[in-house]
């Protein structure tokens, strides 16, 4: 039982030392360390390792470490940019438009109330520049401030009921949609509105 033990123990030592090898030659310092190293292995059964050296040698192998990088962090960069130059997706602020035109339905029931309000919005903001009076203006554009200021709140709500009312998620986390349908068009009311 006790050879059992000492052959485990004896294992466990070259497991270790092929582990702290592997650290080397990874870091770049197996270069430097070559011969220590091969000393190591010669004299391993016989060798007294001091804990004090190891650690102070650890310590330079990290930092050689930090110093050049990892090989692996190159080539896993070199594959996220080969996988990434794959993604056919819209580049120029041009396509980004037509991207999001095209994933709109345009003739959806709720697209279409969503435009009609703007609308109405919109010529409310005419009528009222025109006719109306510095309160009545104000009073409009603390209302459309309130609605945009409540937009994310929308958004949440949309996100959670959206198959009530619409065929797709238009709702996503970032509140893209609710920003350009309703937050931007309003906004440019109200900045229309001070002139």
């Amino acid at each position: 039982m006790a050879s059992f033990f000492k052959s485990l123990s004896d294992d466990m030592e070259k497991v270790a030392q092929v582990l702290e090898d592997g650290y080397q030659i990874l870091s770049g310092a197996a270069t430097q360390m070559g011969e220590a190293s091969s000393n190591i292995h010669a004299d391993s059964a016989e060798a007294d390792f001091d804990s004090d050296e190891m650690l102070h040698d650890e310590n330079i192998n990290l930092e050689d470490f930090e110093e050049y990088g990892s090989p692996l962090m190159g080539m896993a960069d070199s594959v996220m940019s080969d996988i990434m130059s794959y993604q056919v997706g819209p580049q120029t602020p041009m396509e980004q438009i037509q991207a999001f035109k095209a994933a709109i339905t345009w003739n959806e029931p709720f697209i279409q109330c969503l435009l009609a309000f703007q609308a109405v919005v919109i010529i409310a903001a005419i009528v009222l520049t025109k006719k109306g009076g510095i309160y009545t203006r104000m009073g409009f554009m603390i209302i459309l401030a309130i609605i945009v200021r409540l937009a994310e709140r929308l958004n949440s709500i949309g996100n959670s009921r959206w198959k009530e009312f619409a065929t797709q998620n238009y709702f996503d986390r970032g509140g893209i949609f609710i920003g350009i349908m309703l937050c931007a068009p309003l906004l440019f009311v109200c900045f229309g509105m001070l002139f």
